[in-house]
């Protein structure tokens, strides 16, 4: 898992490799190549990331082995993971600001049906009013950005008190721990 020039890393992604190689340098006291799991954290923190207690333990319980101690390509691991994890909020962040003029920083649905019905690809214009009648929870016209979240795909900023959402958020996130977990052969 640790990169180098051979496989083809760009100079951006080596610079990024060798902050976190400083990084994680800073909190191997004696030079063996690891770090206590107590220094994760803030070894991650020093890396430009702000995971919290439970997020690194639950890092910490996929990968480590018992010995109390991660390596580099560990931890590397670790953080492509909250990158992703910060990557998505930032296009998701991104995107809706693109199309949210209004000053209450929501999309008006009009205005997301007229950007729709205008891209490329054959949706009709009952398909867009469903999929605005489905997102737009509150009913008012307007897409707010957590309602926007959940129609990219993302889970939830508020878990609804709605059974039924629920049910379809506990199913999507076992899709994705499937997904990502693939049954080994």
């Amino acid at each position: 898992m640790v990169f180098t020039r051979e496989e083809g890393m760009d100079k951006e992604k080596l610079k990024e490799v060798q902050f976190y190689r400083e990084a994680f340098d800073h909190y191997d006291w004696n030079k063996n190549g690891k770090i206590p799991v107590k220094d994760l954290q803030y070894a991650m923190r020093r890396a430009g990331q702000n995971p919290t207690d439970i997020e690194v333990h639950d890092m910490v319980n996929k990968i480590e082995n018992g010995s109390g101690v991660v390596d580099f390509e560990d931890f590397l691991l670790f953080m492509k993971e909250k990158n992703k994890e910060t990557d998505m909020e930032i296009h998701f962040k991104d995107t809706f600001r693109a199309f949210s003029k209004d000053d209450d920083g929501c999309i008006p649905a009009d205005e997301l049906k007229f950007v729709m019905n205008h891209l490329p690809g054959k949706v009709t214009l009952q398909e867009i009013d469903e999929m605005i009648k489905i997102v737009d929870r509150n009913r008012d016209g307007r897409i707010s950005y957590s309602e926007f979240r959940v129609m990219m795909g993302a889970f939830p900023l508020i878990i609804p008190n709605d059974p039924v959402m629920k049910m379809k958020i506990e199913e999507k996130a076992l899709s994705l721990i499937k997904n990502e977990n693939p049954p080994e052969k």
